[in-house]
């Protein structure tokens, strides 16, 4: 069984004193949180990995349409920058032709974030070894 270490640092911020928190297994950090004497929280690791996410969709989006949405461009450019070591043949625009197909759930030709979301669902359980 595992053990889990945690490290707490106290740090002076102003009129609050902000606390940092890292658990370790082993060398793997498994949990790392920040808040404040108030009791607000920072973002955690996962909530960190959220928002980029959805940061990374926001930043290509909107480059040549909706900012709500991925056109092909933008949704070839990226999996090719951001997934490359993920997504099978990210550079083959047959591929992502393919890929982006089977992700388009309303065949309206762009990717909603919901839609987006599926790949990323499919890639994290396959990179976790949950799917087969």
């Amino acid at each position: 069984m595992a053990t889990c270490v945690c490290d707490v640092f106290p740090q002076n911020s102003g009129n609050y004193t902000e606390i940092s928190a890292a658990c370790w297994m082993g060398e793997k950090r498994v949990l790392n949180i920040c808040c404040n004497t108030t009791g607000n929280i920072r973002k955690a690791i996962m909530e960190a990995a959220i928002s980029t996410l959805i940061s990374q969709f926001k930043t290509y989006a909107g480059k040549d349409g909706s900012s709500n949405t991925l056109s092909k461009e933008e949704f070839s450019s990226l999996v090719a920058s951001q997934l490359p070591n993920l997504v099978k043949n990210a550079s083959d625009p047959a591929e992502i032709d393919q890929l982006m197909n089977s992700l388009d759930s309303n065949n309206d030709g762009e990717l909603t974030f919901c839609e987006f979301w599926q790949l990323i669902g499919k890639l994290a359980g396959k990179q976790g070894g949950f799917s087969q």
